[in-house]
């Protein structure tokens, strides 16, 4: 008895089956003992199936022609033995999608006395008769024959010439068999002889649908989807097995990301459970009309997962699962799609810098790189920056204090807004997530301090790296340092807030003295810092001690105006460059700068200015200003220093021949 409880809680969590089936299958029977005789009928459907118009009968009698496709006859149509029945679907039942319903043959109070559990139809105290005003359900306690017996489901309107079969089960042997052959109004079934038929069991097993249809016949039949269903190899899709056997149960079927893009992996997940041991899982996927099949990984809680792709179209994937348990029962789940989209186009802080007019005022999501954390530049609320691929950067303020530091990684969700010319995400305390720390900020820039003069709204936000000499620096200036910076396009200011603790602290105390020697005046350095705007005025925010440090431009020279190259011609049509060496004074401006031998200017190589002597590398490709390939002849490499405070210019010059490609 306690397997048969097992039986029908089973049988209650009935899964999926294979996945392609459009109609009502019979998927389960137990035909003995008498008071345990049930069916199942299942819904392998995405849509909620009406069975006011179906019926189900085991009332067939070959020896006086006696068969359910005559009901619209309303003659000949069902045998009269008390065993038999050709009932009608109570009015306004229905199966959902992917469901089950439980019909039992005795009385629910009989059924429930053996198995425990309540079915959901019984056959004598639900169902109607097939027409109204007959008895076509028979009067013996059972119905099922033990040995053999034809079931078929089948669907009628009521009005129409003809009956539609839904599904057809045949057992034992085929001396119930059905052929419609030759019946006016109905096509041709499978010839009697020809029809195949599923096994019979004892008492403690039952009949088990173990797979969709097999080798049925898809088209040219009197199914109610046009299939044959007397063509079913019923030996094969059907199997005997104890009563407490189900076919393996999936569930939870799950995709992630749920809207893959071109370069996503894709994980498929399920949950997959058996009354007895799971033996393997496989997901199954279609992609371009290749077909392909991986294992499934079993994780905690009976959970299988594989990971595929990544693909590299646009275009659908269908994928299901099979699984399978040491009995040999199979499941599986229907057939499921997911389309591969195209990546949308990435929002950048470029982009809305850009359009600024329609995106101020806009709620956008961005992601990024903390350039300048949080608790830095104020540590009463946050102003903070970010920056993004697009190498634009923006201010992060919210009167929340929050914990953002320099690398982190971030998805952010707020709203823009422009207050005193600084673009700025507001509003978003708390709809941000940290994803990774300790991420390089994102294509930074080495810019002359001539850009940023002349477009201090290009690069206000953004953080970059700039390179100069300490030309002038006042501490503790309304609670922070301004530290100008030049080099032969222009000068700005760094400010250096004391908040930062970088050089000194909130109460004006150095605390950094390597940095305080390193930007004294006339010290060439390099500064990482976000732009700003200050009264109108550009200037470079510094956050951090990491973000400045020493700039050399090459080895320490020895005060010489001097320049050198190789004493051999190359050749730019084969993509050869000349490697040239240079050398200036201290506190001077070098300009290297290409003639021809008629003194005709060809273009400009560097054009500095360099507080220390220095001895730099570096190459010409052999072309002109305007980006030209010059002819084949002698050049000459021509150095002028300047003498910043005195004046005095000095010139030295290295010739250079450009050969010609044999």
């Amino acid at each position: 008895m306690k397997k048969k409880h097992l039986a029908i809680a089973w049988l209650i969590l009935m899964t999926v089956l294979f996945g392609s089936a459009d109609h009502l299958l019979i998927s389960e029977i137990v035909l003995q003992p008498s008071t345990s005789e049930y069916f199942v009928i299942y819904n392998p459907t995405d849509n909620f199936i009406d069975l006011t118009d179906y019926y189900i009968t085991d009332a067939t009698d070959p020896a006086n022609q006696l068969y359910y496709y005559n009901l619209p006859t309303a003659a000949n149509y069902r045998s009269t033995s008390s065993t038999d029945f050709t009932a009608r679907f109570p009015a306004g039942s229905s199966v959902n999608a992917k469901s089950s319903l439980v019909i039992c043959i005795p009385a629910k109070a009989s059924f429930t006395g053996t198995h425990v559990v309540t079915p959901d139809l019984s056959l004598k105290e639900d169902f109607l008769p097939a027409i109204d005003g007959q008895s076509t359900i028979g009067t013996a306690p059972y119905y099922l024959d033990n040995t053999a017996e034809t079931l078929v489901l089948f669907k009628w309107d009521g009005s129409a010439n003809t009956v539609q079969d839904v599904d057809y089960m045949l057992w034992g042997s085929n001396a119930y068999a059905i052929d419609k052959s030759g019946i006016a109004t109905y096509l041709n079934d499978t010839a009697v002889a020809d029809q195949k038929f599923a096994p019979i069991h004892v008492d403690g097993q039952k009949l088990k649908r173990v797979a969709e249809e097999g080798s049925e016949t898809q088209s040219g039949g009197n199914g109610i989807t046009g299939h044959n269903e007397t063509s079913e190899n019923l030996d094969e899709t059907w199997s005997v097995v104890s009563i407490s056997n189900t076919k393996p149960k999936i569930s939870g079927l799950a995709i992630s990301p749920a809207s893959p893009v071109i370069g996503n992996t894709i994980t498929v997940s399920a949950t997959v459970t058996d009354d007895s041991l799971v033996t393997a899982v496989n997901l199954v996927y279609i992609f371009q009309s290749v077909r392909a099949t991986q294992a499934m990984t079993e994780g905690i809680n009976d959970k299988y997962s594989a990971t595929v792709g990544p693909f590299n179209a646009a275009a659908t994937l269908d994928y299901y699962i099979i699984a399978e348990d040491a009995t040999g029962l199979e499941d599986s789940t229907l057939i499921n799609s997911v389309t591969i989209q195209e990546p949308p186009e990435v929002l950048t802080i470029r982009t809305i810098r850009d359009n600024w007019s329609s995106w101020n005022g806009e709620t956008v999501t961005l992601n990024g790189v903390m350039s300048i954390g949080s608790n830095v530049l104020r540590t009463d609320r946050t102003s903070a920056y970010m920056q993004d691929i697009s190498g634009s950067g923006l201010n992060l303020f919210d009167y929340n204090i929050t914990d953002l530091a320099q690398g982190d990684s971030i998805e952010i969700t707020g709203t823009l807004e422009e207050y005193l010319g600084v673009i700025e995400l507001t509003g978003w305390g708390t709809s941000y997530s940290v994803i990774a720390d300790s991420i390089p900020i994102p294509s930074v820039q080495e810019i002359p301090i001539s850009a940023l003069n002349d477009a201090p709204t290009y690069w206000e936000g953004s953080y970059f790296q700039i390179n100069g000499t300490v030309a002038e620096r006042a501490d503790n200036v309304g609670g922070g340092s301004n530290i100008i910076i030049e080099d032969v396009t222009g000068r700005t200011t760094v400010r250096l807030w004391n908040s930062t603790n970088v050089l000194y602290n909130s109460l004006g105390q150095l605390v950094n003295t390597y940095l305080d020697s390193l930007i004294q005046v006339g010290n060439m350095v390099f500064v990482r810092g976000v732009g700003s705007l200050y009264n109108a005025s550009p200037q470079v925010l510094l956050g951090y001690t990491s973000d400045v440090g020493p700039y050399e431009p090459g080895e320490p020279g020895n005060e010489r105006t001097v320049i050198s190259t190789a004493p051999y011609p190359f050749v730019p049509q084969l993509g050869e460059v000349i490697k040239y060496t240079y050398e200036y004074p201290s506190n001077s401006r070098a300009i290297v700068r290409v003639y021809d031998m008629s003194g005709r200017f060809i273009t400009t190589l560097d054009d500095n200015y360099y507080a220390l002597s220095w001895t730099q590398e570096n190459t010409w490709d052999g072309r002109n200003e305007l980006n030209q390939q010059v002819p084949p002849g002698t050049y000459l490499l021509h150095l002028e220093t300047t003498n910043r405070n005195t004046g005095k210019t000095k010139v030295d010059i290295a010739p250079v021949v450009i050969g010609v490609k044999f």
